[in-house]
């Protein structure tokens, strides 16, 4: 049991601490940005919905405003079964130039996109979200990097305005956004933020009714036809609706649903005499951080199998750990936000979500999955 404990912490650290440097050592050593030019490609904007009547106006607008040629880029909102007024609000864009395609009845985010997508007329088609806000340039920042051929794929920078639960949540994405830079810069990013991120539409592969992370699959397969996929930290997208902490783990549980059905369908990425480095980074970033919650189980109990002085630092050291968690909870739940505490709730708030994303892959198999919005 000591040697279940030694490996279970041993293979934590490399995932939440080893891999972030080593991907880092090795982008700095074998790294390339991608070739970036100002060649302004038509694209269409698509922006999903599902009863968004409460941010897609302002979308719109936003849209509308963004610094890039109106003869060159087309504005798209795919509603998928609406029932509230969002259909209505998108054709009252219609003479400024907003195209609606609505869904009869609610197909789901991935079969939806595979009807939409095909329709659109941009040589780009950018994947932006209702309740996101786009900096005014991020548009024709986002679009430079397909200018070097070998970019099939461009993901901007997501970040959230703040709330009472702003600082953890902001930290987690500090920490997510490192990752993906290195990443990018090594060869490509493992997925996009769905908030923003652009693909050459010719490449587009139907990720198909049962897929629930759309912004992995449909990325990772342009990845796995040999183009890049690569990140855009001068392209911003910005968050306007946070969820609470409950609605927060319901979105966590479903991506990491979703990251258990990639590893089963993109295990042909782990082959890295075809893939190099990206089959390093889905075998780490991916594989071993879906298993992180067992580790974390494992390494908690087989901690009381170690020899007595041992046990009693590394039980205290995790009983600390979890106990600041479930307070930094309860003071969010009472709309009080501790700094320090932050970082081990959502560190918790993820593990445990992306467990009960496990079992609920194991116990679903492969239904097809309807579209719903976490508020």
């Amino acid at each position: 049991m000591a040697a279940l404990f030694w490996m279970s912490l041993g293979t934590l650290l490399y995932i939440y601490l080893g891999y972030p440097l080593a991907v880092w050592a090795l982008a700095r050593a074998f790294g390339r940005e991608p070739d970036r030019q100002d060649g302004m490609p038509s694209v269409s904007l698509l922006i999903p919905a599902l009863n968004e009547e409460a941010h897609l106006g302002e979308k719109l607008r936003n849209s509308l405003a963004l610094a890039y040629p109106a003869d060159r880029l087309e504005i798209v909102v795919a509603s998928d079964g609406s029932t509230d007024r969002t259909n209505a609000i998108a054709e009252s864009f219609a003479p400024r130039g907003v195209r609606l395609i609505a869904m009869e009845r609610n197909l789901g985010k991935s079969a939806m996109l595979g009807r939409v997508v095909p329709q659109l007329r941009g040589e780009i088609t950018v994947f932006s979200d209702a309740s996101s806000e786009l900096d005014a340039q991020a548009l024709r920042v986002l679009t430079q990097s397909f200018a070097d051929p070998r970019v099939g794929c461009v993901s901007g920078l997501y970040r959230l305005k703040g709330d009472a639960r702003g600082e953890g949540e902001g930290l987690y994405w500090r920490y997510e956004t490192f990752i993906k830079r290195q990443e990018g810069r090594l060869h490509s990013i493992l997925g996009a933020h769905g908030a923003f991120y652009a693909i050459r539409r010719a490449l587009f592969e139907a990720p198909g009714a049962t897929a629930i992370n759309d912004d992995y699959l449909i990325p990772m397969r342009i990845v796995a036809r040999g183009f890049r996929a690569v990140y855009e930290p001068r392209a911003l997208a910005w968050e306007r609706e946070l969820a609470s902490v409950e609605g927060e783990f319901a979105r966590r549980r479903r991506i990491a649903a979703g990251n258990c059905q990639q590893v089963v369908t993109l295990r042909g990425m782990l082959n890295p005499f075809r893939h190099g480095w990206v089959a390093l980074c889905f075998f780490s970033h991916k594989v071993l951080r879906t298993l992180a919650p067992l580790l974390l189980i494992t390494t908690f109990v087989a901690s009381w199998w170690l020899e007595p002085t041992q046990a009693a630092v590394f039980l205290t050291l995790q009983g600390l750990f979890y106990a600041s968690a479930w307070a930094g909870h309860l003071c969010q739940r009472r709309g009080v936000a501790v700094r320090w505490l932050s970082p081990a709730l959502y560190f918790c708030l993820g593990n445990l979500a992306m467990l009960a994303g496990l079992v609920a892959f194991c116990s679903s198999g492969r239904k097809p999955l309807v579209w719903e919005r976490t508020r």
